[in-house]
């Protein structure tokens, strides 16, 4: 099992209690593009060009809310990401 997998599986397991970093790492793992605005706001824009959805992080401290885990979740599954058959 790959570190892409454990981190898959622990997002998972427990949305509640994901970080930004974990899934940001994800998202751009699978391709997706970074935008953050430039006015010091602490929302990050996840785009792919597969994909009309874009995906919005709140990046502060602690976990993200679970809804924003579950939309980047959703996301990584409308792309077909599954890195256990890399």
């Amino acid at each position: 099992m790959t570190r892409k997998d454990k981190l898959l599986q622990k997002i998972k397991s427990n949305p509640r209690n994901a970080i930004f970093a974990d899934v940001r790492q994800l998202l751009l793992d699978a391709g997706f593009a970074e935008r953050q605005p430039k006015s010091g706001s602490s929302h990050h824009i996840y785009y792919h060009v597969a994909l009309e959805q874009i995906v919005v992080l709140v990046q502060g401290h602690g976990a993200l809310p679970e809804y924003q885990v579950k939309e980047a979740l959703r996301a990584l599954y409308l792309l077909g990401v599954n890195y256990g058959e890399e």
